[in-house]
């Protein structure tokens, strides 16, 4: 500063604000910051890493949306569609008809289709369409006219995973149950799917009217009836949706779809915002930890600066810009990072998205996510920062380093409420629900609490529990865990944090996985043998068990559904919000027997098995979590719409069903005598011995009975396999976000740490130490930081999982040893190698060199 008797002296404000457009503020602030600079970016980089993962989450999102609301229609192929299980009657196709510019219709089942020159079969979707379906966006086929040619002739279009398994070629000729169809092109981009079976089994089309030829259609009771219409006017279209109410169908309209995408997408991004949230606090938390170690080390400076008459809002703003600085550093690189990740994932996965989606920046987004990461680390530095109006000129004349700040109370409830509105920003940015937001950050408070807590019992341990008589160099590590400018705070953060988010999803991957596999279920079916008629079931059972297969079950189905509970109609329920909407959609597969199978439990009631013809009312048996949303108990009474037959139905007893098995369960279960008149179908499952194939058994199956679908479960396990560990690899991908500021805050505290050991070995050196000594000193020293690092970050995890493992996955909840003490055994291998690595060189300065550099 100027001397105050110069003639060009220019007294610093004392206001805040006018102090950070001072010049002489912003010069101090670089000089200042010269010998820190490096050790100040090293903690700028954990920013980068949350501010990137937030933007490049929030960008993916909003170029998704983007796309969906531009090729919405597309994505339905129509103004509105219909669904129904039932064929529809002449008359309300024809008043639909009249409602619409163009109209076309599609049925949809499940069936073998049989490969005659392969000798092999297998279950697709048949999806038979006339019309000029879709009315918006293309289908892609080669030859390019083969869509156009299914219209005119008889012939199939299929999907090219087919053509590829099976070898065949354009020509070839395929058996669709009694009709041979000539292959007359492949489907490179397929129509628009509504939301069936379709994307497990593989698809096929042709025109509506070969349908009736092949013999299935009559037979199948699992067929999609589907209208299709070109209709701009809202305001028939509501006419419709209101006129049809009462029959169950399903409409979608263009919006329904958008909302419906929009849902799922927000859903997982929100999920995946949420780890990219804790990615950017964790870097926070790093930045406000080098900022208060860089501001321990200028006590002395800003004493003499206040001794000098500088006053402490100036002294204030110095610090404050350099906190600034280094949050826009981190910020804007985390978020032209961000930008470049959205860019390159869009590009690079671009032919497997189901929509066009232009890999452009999202400008805006960028900006709004720099500059709420910006703001968080802003919010955090505020509380080191705070701390300098407590620093007197007096302290100048003190032992500026052994002491530390004294918070005043009133800035610190003022810089507490400035982050507790940050914070409740950013969950609010990424769960626009405002309660949950609000849980979020109150749960994500706890979880660094209890990182905290642990670290302040780590402490205390170290101090009251390391003895006298243990090993000289086995004492010194250890007690410079609760030694002054320790770093066992920042390393329980950083590790502990990494370490229960990677072991929390590890867990609940493996959990996902586990319910969907069959592999220890060998008393389980794994073949399904679909809607075989009556006539046709000894016949079936007969070709199974002439295959040395097991007949495991075998059931009859009647579709149902419910009208009305307890006298109150269902639809007027939903729309009270009493009971979920897929209670009012769904077409319940109920079933009737006279036994329970052991995956069944009676837990209410008494399980009825004779049914007296002249009560009014029958007994049905309810899956016990079914009876919750339907929100009744026993004695209360359904009225259930059985194919256009109405009965009511007595609650009679509750069942918990063990639905992993992939055994034949039922939300409902009646008496056999009261729907053994009922139309409907049979299932039969059987079981495959692991490692053989059931290609003779859909080979026999399609020649003797084309309408059976046999569904092989291993199948779909895998695809669905493969979908969960695509998921997981993105949300592992996320995690290393997390990863990557956890490691960013560890070099930086190693880094702060390291002049600190360098006077501690010299001190030691000066006194006999040898190299190899200080070294094993180091390492025990990050082996106990590490160890317990992993040791919380494993228990917080493990405290999370069992719940989830009870109550969603219905797993054990013992996920077992080897990856809990592997990840321990990471984050103490890896804190032992860090330490060392970042600690390189602290042996080879002489005692002397050391302590003039002090």
């Amino acid at each position: 500063m100027p001397a105050p008797n110069s003639q060009n002296y220019n007294p610093p404000p004392t206001k805040l604000l006018k102090a950070l457009s001072h010049p002489w503020v912003w010069r101090m602030a670089w000089r200042d910051g010269r010998s820190e600079r490096k050790r100040l970016s090293v903690f700028a980089l954990a920013i980068v890493s949350g501010v990137a993962a937030l933007t490049a989450i929030h960008c993916v999102k909003v170029s998704v949306e983007a796309a969906v609301d531009v090729q919405a229609k597309a994505l339905l192929g129509a103004d509105l569609q219909i669904s129904s299980r039932e064929a529809y009657e002449t008359a309300d196709t024809e008043f639909i008809s009249s409602k619409a510019e163009s109209l076309s219709r599609e049925v949809a089942f499940s069936s073998m289709l049989f490969f005659p020159e392969a000798d092999a079969a297998k279950l697709v979707q048949v999806r038979g369409v006339d019309g000029k379906f879709p009315f918006y966006g293309d289908i892609e086929t080669k030859p390019s006219a083969a869509w156009q040619l299914i219209q005119q002739q008889r012939g199939v279009v299929l999907e090219a995973s087919l053509m590829d398994q099976f070898g065949l070629k354009t020509g070839d000729t395929v058996k669709l149950g009694e009709l041979n169809l000539t292959i007359l092109g492949v489907v490179t981009k397929p129509a628009p799917r509504s939301s069936r079976f379709s994307g497990i089994a593989p698809e096929i089309y042709l025109n509506l009217n070969e349908l009736e030829a092949t013999g299935l259609l009559g037979t199948s009771s699992l067929s999609f009836h589907t209208l299709y219409l070109k209709n701009n006017n809202a305001e028939q279209i509501k006419e419709l949706r209101t006129t049809y109410a009462s029959k169950g169908w399903r409409f979608e309209t263009p919006e329904d779809r958008r909302d419906s995408l929009g849902k799922t997408l927000d859903v997982f991004q929100q999920f995946l915002g949420i780890i990219a949230m804790v990615a950017l606090i964790l870097g926070a938390i790093g930045v406000a930890s080098a900022i208060q170690t860089h501001l321990n080390r200028r006590i002395s400076s800003i004493a003499i600066l206040r001794c000098l008459g500088c006053p402490g809002q100036t002294a204030y703003a110095v610090y404050l810009v350099q906190s600034l600085a280094l949050g826009v550093l981190g910020a804007l690189s985390g978020g032209m990072l961000g930008i470049l990740l959205h860019v390159s994932l869009l590009h690079i996965f671009k032919d497997q998205l189901p929509i066009t989606i232009e890999a452009s920046p999202q400008w805006l987004t960028a900006f709004t996510t720099t500059a709420i990461g910006f703001a968080v680390c802003t919010a955090f530095t505020f509380l080191p920062l705070s701390r300098i109006s407590s620093i007197s000129p007096g302290r100048a004349l003190n032992n500026f380093t052994a002491q530390g700040f004294k918070q005043q109370g009133r800035s610190l409830l003022a810089v507490g409420s400035f982050l507790f509105i940050m914070l409740l920003i950013l969950a609010w940015f990424n769960i626009p629900d405002p309660k949950r937001a609000a849980g979020m950050v109150v749960g994500l408070a706890i979880v660094l609490a209890c990182l905290g807590g642990t670290a302040r019992l780590l402490i205390f341990l170290a101090r009251r529990l390391t003895r006298r008589s243990w090993p000289y160099l086995l004492r010194q590590g250890l007690s410079n865990l609760h030694r002054p400018q320790n770093q066992t705070h920042l390393f329980l953060f950083s590790l502990g944090l990494g370490a229960f988010l990677l072991l929390f999803i590890l867990l609940a991957k493996n959990a996902a996985l586990e319910r969907i596999t069959l592999s220890d279920m060998k008393d389980s079916p794994n073949i399904y043998l679909v809607d075989v008629q009556a006539g046709q079931l000894e016949g079936v059972t007969t070709l199974v068990k002439k295959l040395d297969l097991p007949v495991l079950e075998r059931a009859p189905i009647v579709t149902m559904r419910i009208k009305s509970i307890k006298g109150v109609a269902v639809r007027e329920l939903q729309e009270k919000g009493k009971v979920p909407r897929w209670i009012l959609q769904r077409e319940f597969r109920s079933s009737y027997r006279d036994n329970l199978s052991n995956t069944e439990t009676v837990v209410a009631g008494e399980w009825s098995t004779n049914y007296d013809k002249m009560l009014t009312t029958v007994p049905v048996s309810l899956e016990v979590d079914m009876a919750k949303d339907l929100g009744v108990i026993l004695g209360d009474e359904l009225e259930i719409d059985i194919q256009g037959v109405l009965i009511q139905a007595k609650i009679a007893s509750l069942r918990k069903v063990d639905w992993s098995r992939f055994n034949l369960n039922f939300f409902m279960l009646f008496p056999s005598d009261v729907l053994k008149d009922a139309p409907g179908f049979h299932i039969v499952t059987t079981r495959i011995p692991e490692g053989s194939s059931s290609g003779q058994l859909q080979r026999e199956l399609v020649k003797q009975f084309p309408n059976v679908s046999a569904i092989d479960l291993t199948l779909i396990l895998e695809t669905v396999n493969s979908i969960l560990q695509k998921v997981s690899l993105v949300i592992q991908f996320v995690v290393g976000f997390t990863l990557a500021s956890g490691l960013a805050i560890l070099a930086g505290t190693l880094l702060n740490g390291r002049d600190q050991r360098l006077r501690e070995s010299a001190l030691l050196r000066t006194l006999g130490a040898s190299t190899r000594q200080i070294q094993s000193i180091l390492v025990v020293e990050y082996a106990a930081l590490g160890f317990f690092s992993g040791l919380t970050g494993v228990l917080l995890a493990l405290t999370a999982y069992i719940p989830l493992s009870i109550w969603v996955f219905e797993s054990s909840a013992w996920p077992g040893v080897f990856l809990p003490l592997l990840v321990i055994a990471a984050t103490t291998l890896l804190s032992v190698l860090a330490g060392l690595v970042l600690s390189r060189g602290v042996c080879r300065h002489s005692p002397l060199e050391v302590i003039n550099s002090a």
